[in-house]
């Protein structure tokens, strides 16, 4: 049997299945394919943010190369977010429809914490004895992110974030962390940040996002130990903050912009 794992919280969407014991199997034993050191075979897609085009076609094509037929998959797991409010949409929407077509359960694996070491090992990642810091572009030097030890303590706490506020907690702390996800590109090089991130690595860009490979070893865990299955209406979406449409919308700036636009539009007909 296998979980279908959904990646699509970030700019580039995957899927992954990998091999699962029998639960009776996993509950009592705890095994894990983590533990034999199977492969996790994965579909990428070539294009960024094309998630709602190529998600149902890369599954197929990915079951298809791997011979795995819709009666074998046992659970459909999807990253839940935080990330993309669209991606995440999309990922859980899908995972949410497989469930229910294929009557299996679904499971959820929240997109910050898959990146501790254990199951980025399982990736295939050397994350040797760094700690790792993720950071999601959040925009506005806003940030989701969390940062892990090589052991998988929380150094800090997977949440929203002010960049500027991470950085001084790591500072306070005296680590050393490697840094992952597409806040990477969207911050080290702004001027505000380069001079504080300077002395700091960052993920060879084949290994710095989101995967469904993460998804997967994440999953994996879940059921050697018999947690995280649940119906498909059950499975929801985690933005970990207000969207910034909705934002604007509290505070009154959409409004404010709604009323500026009609006003030169208005100034443009001559009125």
């Amino acid at each position: 049997m296998y979980i279908l794992a959904i990646e699509t919280t970030g700019p580039v969407g995957s899927v992954a299945v990998t091999a699962v014991p029998g639960v009776s199997a996993a509950a009592v034993s705890g095994e894990c394919p983590a533990e034999r050191g199977s492969r996790i075979p994965v579909e990428v897609t070539t294009r960024t943010m094309s998630h709602l085009k190529n998600l149902i076609p890369m599954t197929e094509k990915l079951l298809a190369e791997e011979g795995i037929d819709k009666k074998d998959i046992a659970a459909v797991a999807a990253s839940a977010g935080p990330g993309s409010f669209t991606g995440i949409r999309i990922g859980v929407s899908t995972a949410r429809a497989l469930s229910q077509a294929w009557d299996v359960p679904c499971m959820s694996v929240p997109s910050l914490e898959q990146f501790k070491p254990v199951y980025m090992e399982r990736a295939g990642y050397d994350t040797g004895d760094d700690p790792v810091c993720v950071i999601f572009n959040a925009r506005r030097g806003q940030v989701y992110g969390a940062c892990f030890s090589a052991d998988g303590t929380a150094l800090i706490e997977p949440g929203p974030y002010m960049l500027a506020d991470m950085l001084t907690r790591i500072e306070t702390l005296r680590i050393r962390p490697v840094f992952y996800g597409d806040g990477v590109d969207a911050y080290f090089d702004k001027e505000e940040f380069s001079e504080r991130v300077s002395g700091y690595r960052t993920a060879h860009p084949e290994q710095r996002y989101q995967t469904a490979v993460l998804t997967a070893a994440y999953a994996e865990k879940l059921w050697s130990e018999g947690k995280g299955l649940q119906g498909y209406g059950e499975l929801l979406p985690d933005y970990m903050r207000e969207s910034e449409a909705e934002q604007r919308l509290k505070d009154g700036s959409l409004e404010k912009m709604r009323k500026a636009k009609l006003e030169r539009l208005m100034k443009m007909a001559g009125k």
